[in-house]
């Protein structure tokens, strides 16, 4: 279980990786981290203190990408749990833009312009 220090240096890094790897400002990136009480964790039916991180991110990135993502969250994750790798599960989930809001904007396609410019989602509706 993170606590404390660990928390914010997870959540940092995280925000700074995904920053730097997709080209957004560390603003759009949001970190939420749960933590459980022990028993309530469980690798192949076993009590563990198992880790796991769930990432969502708007579709249309590419396969290389989201490979790529996952082995640096894996290096940062596996860094601050401390958790065996038989106990790490990371995932990444993909909601389209247009279904996904930020700054009480619709976000933008990662294709649009603006986007890729590092500019906030401004002016969409």
């Amino acid at each position: 279980m993170l606590r404390g220090e660990a928390k914010v240096k997870l959540a940092g890094n995280l925000t700074t990786l995904h920053s730097e790897y997709s080209g957004v400002p560390k603003n759009w990136v949001h970190v939420v981290i749960h933590n459980y009480a022990p028993g309530n964790g469980f690798t192949a039916g076993e009590a563990s203190a198992t880790a796991v991180l769930t990432v969502l991110i708007r579709t249309g990135r590419s396969a290389d990408y989201k490979r790529g993502l996952l082995k640096r969250l894996w290096e940062l994750f596996h860094e601050a749990t401390g958790a065996p790798d038989d106990q790490i599960v990371i995932g990444i989930r993909e909601v389209p833009a247009n279904q996904a809001m930020e700054m009480a904007r619709i976000m933008p396609d990662i294709a649009d312009p603006r986007y890729l410019e590092g500019r906030p989602p401004s002016g969409l509706t």
